[in-house]
């Protein structure tokens, strides 16, 4: 069986661009010591990325850094690069409570939002976390062409979608990188 696992925390460069360039406003809804304590959480993942190819790659069937367009994106292009399907849930990826916080306060949706040092990683071998630190299971590659979420009860399709939902706050953000 084929797995789908994610290193590091998705939206973070997201979350931090929102908060750095919407402090004002953030601040009339959020406490200035939160806002200054996420911030540095979101810095120690930023820092924190090594690309796990480097210690895995003999386990490793293929690899997508999650960039513009957050993690969601990502997902389509490496599945439509191999002609794959997908069943995964969004409960099993990493994401910091901040990240959600900030989302939910702009009405976006945080795994479309911009990631950094995070990678989706497609193996056939479980993971040794004593190699690297910090990859879940959030997947499985299926022999259909259907990309489907299940979360809990709920299904719903994984879409061709490469919009960062930061442009929805700071117009041509992403254009601008």
């Amino acid at each position: 069986m084929i797995k789908v696992y994610v290193k590091g925390f998705v939206g973070n460069l997201g979350t931090k661009v929102l908060i750095e360039n919407k402090y004002y406003e953030l601040s009339k809804h959020f406490n200035n010591e939160y806002l200054k304590m996420l911030i540095k959480s979101i810095n120690e993942t930023l820092e924190d990325g090594e690309n796990p190819s480097l210690y895995l790659l003999d386990k490793i069937i293929d690899i997508e850094q999650v960039s513009k367009g957050g993690i969601l994106s990502s997902l389509w292009k490496i599945c439509d690069r191999n002609k794959w399907g997908l069943t995964f849930s969004l409960r099993d990826i990493p994401i910091l409570q901040g990240t959600i916080e900030i989302s939910n306060y702009f009405n976006i949706n945080p795994y479309r939002l911009l990631s950094n040092n995070v990678f989706i990683i497609v193996s056939d071998e479980n993971f040794d976390n004593e190699r690297i630190d910090n990859i879940y299971k959030f997947g499985e590659i299926n022999t259909t062409k259907k990309r489907v979420r299940i979360d809990g009860e709920s299904e719903a399709f994984l879409t061709k979608n490469y919009k960062d939902e930061i442009d929805y706050i700071i117009p041509k953000f992403i254009k601008n990188l």
